[in-house]
């Protein structure tokens, strides 16, 4: 008898070892089986379906997609409003307008197309070369523009014909005064015997108007640094 009670006792102690192991505060049991794809749950302290392990959200608090195209610096320059401060066409963009000058060009003559490419098509007339020089007259159908090359490619137009504007309304003929409003960001040049023009970059190019009693007596453009220092030092093509 006292072996049988001596037994029983033993099991219950078992019993409540067991109870007490499964109640033991630093048994953290078997990790939960994730299945993949599956939301992850809420942080404590954070928004229901945020991403686990603590992602950094986007600035200013949005949370940016996956795969998201960042938006700095990709917005596309748009041709500026007539009146406006820009008031020259994109940088780079080619002119194709015949009876429209722009910094870039004027309707097939490019600044910077190749020479032998306006004789091909039949854009200029006779060509007459001095070294690494080259000048042409451009069709009629263009108001019979000038063309310096350089090194086979154009790099200057001429206009004096008051059937080509700029997109601003700057002709042959246009006061000086006018000129400056139109184009407020440009600058007087002078040239070595005092002759002035007004210098308005754009991007690379540039448009130049060269003024005599007071009014533009022909209107150039190119690169920038090469019409500035045809006109002032008479350097280049």
């Amino acid at each position: 008898m006292r072996h049988r009670r001596a037994a029983v006792a033993v099991a219950a102690l078992a019993l409540l070892g067991v109870a007490a192991c499964g109640d033991d505060s630093d048994d953290k049991g078997t990790p939960a089986t994730v299945t993949p794809g599956a939301s992850a749950p809420a942080v404590l302290g954070g928004s229901p379906g945020a991403p686990a392990g603590g992602a950094s959200a986007a600035p200013g608090g949005a949370s940016a997609a996956p795969g998201a195209i960042p938006t700095e610096g990709t917005a596309s320059q748009q041709p500026p409003k007539k009146g406006g401060g820009a008031n020259q066409r994109p940088a780079g963009k080619g002119a194709v307008e015949p009876d429209v000058l722009a910094a870039a060009g004027l309707g097939p003559y490019a600044i910077g197309v190749a020479q032998r490419d306006l004789k091909s098509a039949g854009l200029i007339g006779a060509v007459s070369t001095k070294q690494k020089c080259a000048t042409a007259k451009g069709l009629a159908d263009y108001a019979s523009p000038a063309l310096a090359f350089s090194d086979g490619k154009l790099e200057r137009i001429s206009v004096t014909s008051r059937d080509v504007s700029t997109a601003t309304g700057a002709e042959v003929g246009t006061t000086y005064a006018k000129v400056k409003q139109l184009y407020p960001s440009g600058k007087q040049l002078d040239d070595w015997v005092g002759a002035k023009a007004w210098f308005a970059v754009d991007g690379g190019n540039a448009l130049l108007f060269v003024i005599k009693n007071d009014r533009v007596a022909s209107m150039q453009a190119g690169p920038a640094q090469a019409l500035q220092f045809h006109h002032t030092d008479d350097q280049g093509c």
